[in-house]
């Protein structure tokens, strides 16, 4: 449970850093930091309760897409400010660690089960973001058809 807690605010913090990078300011820092935090909590209740890391990472990409789409439209920004801190603990660095490890040591078996469990992941957040865009998508074409008529 502790370690969960430190995972929680260590992707407030890594998301936080990230959109430095990306030049956010003031409080949407928080906010960007906010996603990253609301991201990793989700992937961790999904991974409890799903064995299959391409499904547990595609529901988190898909909250992660929800949550920036959501906050982006009540401050009037771009998506993109609030999404790319929120995937950031998404990324699966122990992954692409251990397959880059596999390779360095001409370890076939270590670089094959980590390189496809990698693949996966990636695979599943990429999913994830196009679900949620396209439910995005269709949302927003109801509504604005609807204050047209």
């Amino acid at each position: 449970m502790v370690e969960n807690i430190e995972l929680i605010v260590l992707s407030f913090l890594a998301s936080i850093g990230f959109a430095i990078v990306f030049q956010v300011r003031g409080k949407d820092l928080l906010v960007a930091g906010l996603g990253g935090a609301i991201t990793r909590l989700f992937y961790i209740i999904f991974m409890a309760f799903i064995p299959y890391r391409i499904l547990y990472a595609g529901l988190a990409a898909i909250i992660a897409a929800f949550y920036a789409e959501i906050v982006a439209t009540k401050k009037k920004t771009p998506a993109t400010v609030f999404l790319y801190p929120s995937i950031i603990p998404l990324i699966p660095g122990d992954l692409i660690y251990y397959t880059m490890g596999g390779l360095v040591l001409s370890d076939t078996e270590t670089f094959t089960k980590n390189g496809i469990d990698c693949i996966l992941a990636l695979v599943g957040i990429a999913v994830g973001f196009v679900v949620a865009s396209t439910i995005t998508f269709y949302i927003r074409k109801f509504a604005f058809s609807k204050e047209a008529n």
